[in-house]
């Protein structure tokens, strides 16, 4: 993965073959407890783009050790993605370190790894965008506040949120794929269609063609891939 400027380099990291119209992205979000994704029919001819699935995997904080939250992700998506979404390409938001919080700071390197192995394994490949780079794509500005030292802090879930629900509709709740029961949706799905929207605006292919998606399609599939 070098770095990619242009649509022609996208094309040739995704190693679209002469001819190839579509291809399916998976764009991911990734966190220590819940990763949301969507995925993306892009055409190149059109320069479109099309929502197909969205959800989010929670990941067992609480019970699970770091190993096995990584091999349940590995699994998801050399697994899951791979076979039954047909995933030819993976796209994540970049993390940098901030050296002010380094509490944990080495399990989110660890999932991108992970993601990169996942995605060796059926040789697909794989590239990263930065989250400024996306927001500043679709315009997303922060909320910004003070918090009770004077100090202001800056919200960009609930505008990314607001952002992605004007092209689509979702719903406030969500599945857990650990517990089964219902939880309020994660700001790591929007975040995860917004990356996929922002990603497209930045390489030309912007067209967005609405239609029908799948909710958490995971639900009651993703077991059969993992061992969890």
């Amino acid at each position: 993965m070098g770095k990619l400027e242009t649509l022609e380099d996208v094309k040739k990291d995704i190693d679209a073959e002469e001819g190839i119209k579509e291809v399916n992205i998976l764009f991911l979000d990734v966190s220590s407890t819940c990763t949301g994704y969507s995925i993306m029919k892009v055409n190149f001819h059109t320069k479109s783009i099309q929502l197909t699935s969205c959800g989010s995997l929670w990941l067992n904080k609480k019970t699970w050790k770091d190993q096995e939250r990584y091999s349940y992700l590995f699994h998801a998506i050399c697994g899951y993605f791979w076979i039954a979404k047909q995933v030819d390409y993976i796209v994540y938001e970049q993390y940098s370190i901030n050296p002010k919080k380094m509490v944990g700071v080495q399990v989110l390197p660890e999932l991108m790894g992970v993601i990169k192995v996942a995605a060796e394994e059926n040789g697909v490949g794989v590239s990263s965008i930065l989250p400024q780079t996306w927001r500043a794509q679709l315009g997303i500005k922060p909320n910004v506040t003070m918090d009770k030292n004077g100090k202001k802090k800056r919200d960009y879930k609930q505008p990314t949120k607001e952002k992605v629900l004007e092209s689509f509709e979702l719903p406030e709740t969500s599945i857990s794929n650990i517990t089964g029961k219902e939880r309020a949706t994660p700001s790591d799905l929007y975040d995860a269609i917004a990356i996929g929207l922002g990603w497209a605006e930045k390489y030309g292919l912007g067209t967005l063609v609405k239609g029908d998606f799948e909710f958490n399609p995971h639900l009651g599939a993703l077991e059969q891939y993992t061992n969890k």
